[in-house]
This record gives structure tokens, sequence and C-alpha cells, in this order.
């Protein structure tokens, strides 16, 4: 069967992410004639699609929707308008079954099934053994677990598809995009080491999508992954996609430790946990190859960190500073929200001090983003939203909606008032 995969847009105003979910799709599909497409590299993105579906005919078209919207408060890009364009697109031109799948996807399934009617199928969560059965069950759809699908006009679930093993499938396929594209864009390129996340942040959507335990991928797998991505494809840094790298702790010392035995030149980036930041850990990583920590404390007080049920204290925060500012090679990024759940103004007064402080320290390498919360559905968050009034039962997330502490609204505010001044 002739099967194409496309990438879906996002509107051309943010850097290109290289396609790994597509590359996972492709390595499964040995018996088919694939070709997959990132709309996101290309100068005219829907003629080049166009032209890519009336030379090679596809019988089935996948496409991935990694993200709903950019989640910026102050400038939303909205994807999911691109994705009706793409079917509006494709329609006219061919018969090939449509189906959807990808992270933004599986969060909002049924409302974009219900939403979308001219999509025949919708892969729901982990796809790299559902989507090969349901190219092989096309007009029985409920035969295979995991999808999406219509019945006498209504939109029908088959049942949950179950997990993958990640020791078991095959290293993503990467030969279908130029990999120049990416190359040269801070954490473009990304490789899985593991899926499932054990923390319980209330405002994160991972648990739903990958499950709660951790499934770990083999190390040696993940290098051979590294050494290809590096001698086949000529790429020199790339990033870790994990929720967090260094949990479980053990792991990601056996990644490194192999990366440094294999003597991998390339560099890389992922995101950590403070509480396992020792000087050890760090000195480790970073002569395996790390040049960027990125740290999402989202808050920095005890009562912030608790009501967004963090694994975190201020001490373990302020702990993992001490160790980063007093090396040297690395760029750090911290990531908090403006105005979360326990946010006090005496809590933001200290947040403001350690970014002076970190800046002082560190200078250009440290990075700081401030983030408004988008409320998710699957998450704790929703619930404290609802209970607080900024959203509603029958509310469809698909559009944004964000939280803000109602009793420090002011201090959002002040951040977007700030924002605004510097251009952002």
């Amino acid at each position: 069967m002739r099967v194409l995969l496309i990438q879906s847009f996002l509107g051309g105003k943010e850097p290109p992410v290289y396609p790994l979910g597509l590359a996972c799709l492709k390595a499964q599909l040995k018996d088919h004639e694939v070709r997959a497409f990132d709309m996101n590299v290309s100068d005219d993105p829907f003629n080049a699609l166009k032209r890519e579906v009336e030379s090679f005919r596809p019988e089935a078209i996948g496409i991935s929707l990694r993200n709903i919207d950019s989640t910026n408060k102050r400038e939303v890009v909205f994807y999911y308008e691109y994705l009706k364009k793409t079917v509006d697109l494709i329609k006219p031109l061919s018969d090939a079954r449509l189906i959807i799948g990808g992270s933004g996807f599986s969060m909002y399934a049924k409302e974009i099934m219900a939403d979308e009617p001219r999509l025949d199928y919708g892969v729901f969560l982990e796809g790299e053994f559902i989507f090969p059965k349901l190219l092989e069950n096309l007009d029985g759809p409920e035969k295979v677990n995991g999808v999406f699908y219509r019945k006498s006009g209504r939109v029908a679930f088959s049942g949950g598809g179950g997990q993958v093993d990640l020791n078991t499938v095959a290293i993503p396929a990467r030969d279908f995009t130029p990999m120049e594209k990416y190359r040269d864009v801070p954490e473009a390129i990304g490789i899985e080491t593991k899926r499932g996340c054990a923390l319980k942040c209330i405002y994160c959507i991972y648990g739903f999508l990958n499950g709660s335990k951790y499934r770990l991928r083999d190390p040696k797998m993940i290098v051979d992954e590294v050494e290809a991505l590096v001698g086949k494809y000529g790429a020199k840094r790339f990033t870790f996609v994990d929720s967090v790298f260094n949990i479980p702790i053990k792991h990601a010392e056996a990644i490194c430790r192999e990366m440094i035995s294999r003597k991998v030149k390339a560099e890389w980036s992922a995101w950590f946990s403070e509480r396992e930041i020792t000087p050890e850990f760090i000195d480790l990583a970073v002569e395996a190859g790390c040049r960027k920590v990125i740290l999402s404390p989202d808050g920095f007080s005890d009562a912030v960190l608790k009501a967004l049920q963090k694994n975190l204290t201020k001490k373990d925060i302020t702990g993992a500073f001490k160790v980063l500012s007093s090396k040297e090679g690395y760029e750090v990024s911290y990531n908090f929200f403006k105005n979360p759940p326990g946010q006090s103004l005496g809590a933001f007064v200290s947040l403001a001090l350690f970014c002076a402080r970190a800046r002082l320290k560190m200078g250009k390498r440290v990075h700081f983003e401030f983030n408004s919360m988008r409320v998710e559905p699957h998450t704790k968050l929703f619930e404290i939203a609802l209970k607080d009034g900024f959203v509603t039962k029958d509310d469809n997330l698909l559009h944004p909606k964000y939280y803000t502490n109602p009793g420090t609204k002011y201090i959002e505010d002040a951040f977007n008032f700030a924002l605004k001044l510097k251009g952002k």
C-alpha cells in the first residue's frame, strides 16, 4: 500500500522540530511503500503537499498532530486550524483514507473526530503497532484496538491499544526528509530514552499519554541511534525528549557512560530533575556531551511546589543551582509559571531575586522562560480550574483556556506587561 505520512503545519512562526513520531511509524511500515513529508520545512507548504499527493497517489494518508496550539497566552498560534486547511487541500485531490494521530490528537481524540468528520480514523496514543494493523483492516477498524472510527455516522472507539515496549521496535527511520533542515536548530532533533512518567505535576499530560510507569529503552540501543544520527546524518547536536532525563538516575548514568565509552562526538540537551543533580552526575553528563541543562521547577516556594504536586522543595532548587553555577561548559535554562496555584507576593519576590542572582553568577549562559498555565484535559489542573471558575464542564478545551491564581492575578498582569515592553 502507498502510505503518505504528514507532519501537520504549525504556521511557520517557530523553528522546525524533526518529526520523530513519523520516523517511528515509518520504521514499522516495512511492508508498504511509504513517503513522509514535514510541512514545516517547506517554503510553500500547502503547494508542496499538493504536489506530494498528486505525484505519489497515496492509498492511505496519516497526519501527525503533535500540538494543538503554542500555549503562549499573549500570542496564541492555533495549530489546529491548519489541520482543517490540510484536509481541505487533500480531499479534492485524493480518495485515500485519512488517519490522524499524534499527542495533540490523543489529548482531544473524541472532540477532534466529532469536529472534523472528514477524518476516517484516529490512532489513539502510541501508534507503532496500531497503525500497521489498521492499514491491514481499513474496512474493519473495530478489529484493531486503539482506533477511533465511524459507525453509522457516529464516532466509535475500539478500546485501548496498550503500550509499546521500546526495545521491540525498530530504530526510527530518519531517511525521509533532509536532516540539514534541522541540524542547526537547537532542540530540533530528538531521541527517546524512555516513555512514561511517575511524577504527578498537576498541569502535565505525560501521565495520560505515556502512563505513570517508566518503560526504559536499552542504553546500547539509544547510543546506536545517536551514532546513526552523527555518522549517517551528520547531526552535531540533539536533545533527549523525555519528560525528565535523569529519572531514574541509574538509567541516565548508563546512557552517559555508553556514549563516553563509544567516544560519541555530539552535543546534547535534556530536561533534568533538580533532585538528582549532583556534582558527580553533572561531570558525567558533560563528559558525555551535555551542553544544556533544562529545568522546570515551575515555582519557587514550598507552597507553590506543593500546590503543583512537584516532587521538589525550594531547597532542591537552590541546591541544584549551587552545583550548576559552580561548573562551566554548558547552558542552564529555567522554566517557571507566572502565577501558579499557591503563589504569593513573597514567593514572587523570592523568585525575582533568585533569577537576578543566577544572572549575576552565570551570566549569559543562564536563561529563563515564564509561562502561563494552559488548562489541558485529563489533568488535575483542569479540576482546579473548574473549581475556580476558569473553565466549565462544557468547555471544549481544544480552544485554549488558562489558569492564573485568582489571589495574585496582578503578578501575571505585570509579567505580561513587562514581556510586551520587551516585544515578546
